[in-house]
């Protein structure tokens, strides 16, 4: 048993060490109050978040009622949870530079506590404002048109692709987030219009489902198709030839003659079908959290949010018409995967007969 006077010392010095701590974190608090991140000088501001002040200030009002607020003198005020949550989309990294000292005394595990919060309220707030199939007649004239104006392809409703995510390996299913590259990731299935602003995203499936499934069971894929039902047999995405052939989705011939109607629809279905791989290159270089190097360490549902948050800001910055300062970044790998449609499936039939008729009406003279 220890000597009264020694209890009392350790007593004494565990006060201290306590009270040291709570002058920090006051410190601390005071420190991240005292500072403003709208006062950082704008191309800064810009290459630390990737959006303009105009932008950040309607983003951040229209989420900030989602993040928690507390009277806790040491929490981190929400803008700052906010403006973290941005850089880290930006850069993919908790580290700040030391220009940036608003954020110097944020810990890790505040961070992404943050990233979280943040997340949530920029998916619940903003998604159905910002990322929208389109469905009414006005809307898809305006997508076709402005596809055919810059390609001469007609009735292209939008671009679809896959693009991996890369994340750790997950606890659960690992061997189903294994993808052909031999790395750990969501398959992120994208669709976007010529001007690359996205129509859908859907994050859900790891990284070893084939782009096809992922497609067939998608929502745009069921309304499509009920469109078609109904009699609309004059619109369609565009994809590569690891998507099946379907009177609602044009694939490319298989290695046709070249200076044939069936090559020139291969060349101009290239050509318009290209604005989607510029899409997921915009998107990953302006969000690098995204990035294969960059390797996300959370949970894949977390991840999907994340994919979800980056293309709701991407489109923002669209609508904007802010530029990327920065070269794009092109992770992506040619897909030589060709699905092979089954010559006996109706669908598929109904696909070449619609295939066809493009090629007759658009592609037959040069």
């Amino acid at each position: 048993m220890f000597p009264v006077n020694i209890n009392n010392i350790v007593v004494l010095q565990r006060e201290e060490h306590l009270e040291e701590i709570r002058q920090y974190n006051i410190a601390r608090r005071r420190m991240r109050d005292g500072s403003n991140p709208f006062d950082l000088r704008t191309d800064i501001f810009k290459k630390s978040f990737r959006l303009n002040k105009e932008m950040a200030r309607y983003v951040y009002n229209s989420v900030a009622e989602n993040i928690d607020t507390t009277d806790n003198i040491v929490a981190v005020p929400p803008i700052l949870k906010f403006f973290a949550t941005l850089h880290f989309y930006a850069t993919g990294s908790y580290q700040y530079s030391l220009g940036q000292n608003f954020n110097l005394s944020l810990s890790q595990p505040v961070a992404s506590r943050a990233i979280h919060t943040v997340t949530n309220a920029i998916e619940e707030r903003l998604g159905h404002l910002w990322v929208k199939f389109p469905t009414t007649v006005a809307d898809k004239m305006e997508i076709k048109g402005r596809f055919m104006e810059a390609t001469g392809f007609p009735g292209i409703l939008g671009a679809i692709d896959c693009t991996h995510v890369a994340i750790l390996a997950p606890n659960e299913e690992e061997h189903n987030y294994l993808n052909r590259k031999n790395f750990h990731s969501k398959n992120v299935q994208l669709i976007c219009d010529y001007d690359l602003r996205i129509l859908n995203v859907n994050a859900q499936f790891p990284g070893a489902t084939h782009d096809a499934f992922i497609w067939r069971n998608s929502f745009v894929k069921q309304h499509l198709e009920r469109s078609y039902n109904q009699g609309d047999h004059n619109t369609w995405l565009i994809g590569d030839s690891g998507y099946p052939l379907q009177p609602w989705l044009m694939t490319p011939f298989h290695n046709p003659a070249i200076n044939t109607p069936e090559g020139r629809f291969n060349d101009i279905h290239a050509r318009a079908r290209n604005c989607i791989e510029r899409c997921n290159g915009v998107l990953k270089s302006r969000f690098r959290c995204l990035l294969r190097e960059r390797v996300l360490r959370y949970s894949p549902e977390k991840v999907g949010k994340i994919v979800n948050a980056c293309s709701i800001l991407h489109n923002i910055c669209i609508a904007a018409n802010l530029e990327l300062d920065e070269n794009i970044v092109n992770e992506e790998e040619i897909n030589n995967e060709r699905f092979q449609n089954d010559a006996q499936d109706n669908i598929f039939r109904q696909g070449e007969a619609t295939r066809r008729r493009i090629v007759n009406n658009y592609f037959r003279n040069n």
